[in-house]
């Protein structure tokens, strides 16, 4: 509703001044006439006065929406950064994970091969 009233804003302000201008010739001569004359010029300078306020008001909300703006994609830009990098440590996380794996296994069948060692050590130590 407000967007409306704001797109007509101009043209309200175009048509003041032939608005005023049809009733001043159609109010020559007449005393109640110029009174409603000047009863409405006084009305539209309130109404130009008004205007000029809202407009005013409204350019700052545009300038305040254009920051808000301009901060949502410095958030979009920085979210995307974020979850580049989630991705990378993800990525090096399941390597570290994987290799990991694989030096437990190595652990595990390097003590199976001590063990073993030991045991034949054992066997042929009790033999003789």
């Amino acid at each position: 509703m407000w967007k409306q009233f704001l797109d007509l804003i101009p043209h309200l302000t175009r048509l003041l001044p032939h608005i005023e201008r049809i009733i001043q010739q159609r109010s020559s001569g007449d005393d109640t006439q110029k009174k409603n004359l000047e009863q409405f010029q006084q009305m539209t300078e309130g109404l130009r006065a008004d205007l000029a306020q809202a407009t005013a008001s409204h350019a700052s909300l545009y300038r305040q929406l254009n920051d808000q703006g301009e901060k949502m994609s410095e958030l979009a830009t920085d979210l995307h950064d974020s979850r580049a990098a989630l991705q990378s440590a993800e990525a090096r996380i399941a390597k570290l994970e994987s290799l990991l794996v694989s030096g437990r296994i190595l652990v595990i069948a390097r003590l199976a091969f001590s063990v073993l060692t030991f045991v034949v050590v054992l066997v042929f130590h009790f033999h003789r």
